[in-house]
């Protein structure tokens, strides 16, 4: 039977070490995609000008098939959904971010689940748009998956860390007299409930 095994380590740090510097980086990516966006969105020549780019990296065409009006309001309104589309993808991915430095330092699982989620979705969407005459994008591809697989391994320490150990014991709390709930009990009726 074929049985996976985790890595121990990011790179050369621990696993929440690396996983407090990776939730950094992704944020400080995320600030700049989310300044970038709104640059985006408020510069109509220059929106038009990177989606040009965009295109033109990736198939070597460039959308000059717009000529009428109703075909320029079209990629407009195509330009301005694409970009509003990538700022809420940065919002999302600032709030994973902050999540995964948080809870990578209060060693709470749950918190890592949306960044796991959104960087699963954000490896599956570059492998389905990217073409495999880029080494660069499978390069990056592979880093990703490696990251990833940390950061679950991460996930499932803290989470049979958290089983082994259990959560704190909820207080104890102490009944009162059930004749008279005002009256307070006397000193050797004092009874616990778990």
């Amino acid at each position: 039977m074929f049985h996976l095994k985790f890595p121990k380590k990011l790179l050369c740090f621990e696993l929440k070490i690396g996983a407090i510097i990776i939730g950094w980086c992704h944020l400080l990516l995320s600030i700049a995609g989310i300044i970038s966006a709104l640059i985006l969105l408020g510069n109509i020549q220059l929106q038009t000008e990177t989606v040009d780019y965009v295109f033109s990296i990736y198939n070597g065409t460039t959308l000059i098939w717009f000529e009428e009006q109703t075909a320029t309001d079209v990629r407009g309104w195509l330009e301005k959904s694409s970009t509003g589309t990538y700022l809420c993808t940065c919002i999302g991915n600032f709030v994973a971010a902050s999540l995964l430095i948080y809870g990578s330092m209060k060693e709470n699982h749950l918190l890592l689940l949306p960044w796991l989620t959104s960087e699963m979705m954000g490896i599956l969407l570059l492998t389905f748009t990217m073409f495999f005459d880029f080494i660069e994008l499978v390069i990056v591809v592979l880093l990703r998956v490696y990251i990833w697989i940390c950061i679950w391994a991460f996930y499932r320490e803290i989470k049979k860390n958290k089983q082994v150990t259990g959560y704190p014991e909820p207080p104890v709390i102490f009944r009162t007299n059930v004749d008279n709930p005002k009256k307070p009990p006397p000193y050797g009726n004092v009874v616990t409930v778990k």
